[in-house]
């Protein structure tokens, strides 16, 4: 086998490797539910913490307009959480 027969060899071998067995590695970055990507555990955490903070808020608008009687046992347990 001459040398291009080697080179080819090695060539195929590298791209299966690299194609197949090399680890990946992690992008860094964060998906919800909605598609969106935070590129920091930060931007993880505030996406959480205002979604939850929204919950909140419409369960208080609830309150608002219909009454606590109006509220869900899992609204409730929300609120209960959110108060400690």
């Amino acid at each position: 086998m001459d040398i291009m027969g080697y080179l080819a060899a090695a060539v195929i071998a590298l791209f299966i490797y690299v194609k197949f067995f090399k680890p990946k590695k992690d992008s860094g970055t964060f998906t919800v539910k909605r598609g969106q990507k935070f590129q920091t555990v930060d931007d993880k955490f505030n996406a959480k913490r205002k979604e939850k903070q929204n919950q909140i808020d419409r369960i208080l608008e609830k309150i608002s307009r219909e009454g606590i009687e109006s509220l869900t046992p899992e609204e409730k347990a929300i609120l209960d959480q959110h108060a400690s």
